[in-house]
């Protein structure tokens, strides 16, 4: 192994480093619990180390991590289904923040409301579900969400138009008003 390639395995490792928490997001939004995606995202590690692709910008490193992470989560749900394996439930982040600003009541409701959302990703499909947990848990925007998942702008756009319009109509036959 040449010095330029091992300067570039080093490099997306440490990509990997600063975009764990942000792949971490991906995985939970994409439906895995906070086990499933720590076991996914040392599948990703291994595919670094495995084959690495060799990037000189870290934010095209960032997108391919971010698109190997989301390939790696429907893969998990592809082997769930087939195994007819029910989804677990998702570890959902909150800020020490926002969990003080709420009272139990409130976080309570909050809870249910987040569980509700979650089940209602898990009734989407993959096309529809993946924009919006780019957009909605990493912040991504239309363009950014193009570049992991390989679309055009426009694209994206119209999925997360309909990834919104179904995730309301599932939530709204639960009963809550999104």
């Amino acid at each position: 192994m040449g010095k330029d390639e091992a300067d570039r395995n080093v490099h997306i490792e440490l990509v990997f480093s600063q975009e764990v928490e942000r792949l971490q997001r991906i995985a939970v939004g994409m439906g895995l619990s906070a086990e499933q995606g720590q076991d996914m995202l040392q599948d990703v590690y291994l595919k670094i180390l495995d084959r690495p692709p060799g990037f000189r910008d870290p934010q095209d490193a960032a997108r391919w991590l971010m698109r190997v992470t989301v390939n790696q989560c429907l893969t998990e749900h592809r082997r769930r289904v087939r195994r007819g394996r029910r989804l677990r439930d998702v570890f959902y982040h909150r800020s020490e923040r926002n969990k003080a600003q709420v009272g139990p009541d409130q976080q309570m409701v909050r809870t249910e409301e987040m569980e509700a959302v979650r089940e209602g990703l898990e009734q989407l499909g993959e096309l529809l579900r993946a924009p919006l947990v780019l957009k909605y848990y990493c912040g991504l925007n239309a363009t950014e969400i193009g570049e992991v998942l390989r679309l055009k702008p426009p694209t994206v756009r119209k999925r997360l138009s309909e990834g919104r319009i179904a995730l309301a109509n599932v939530l709204l036959q639960r009963g809550i008003r999104p």
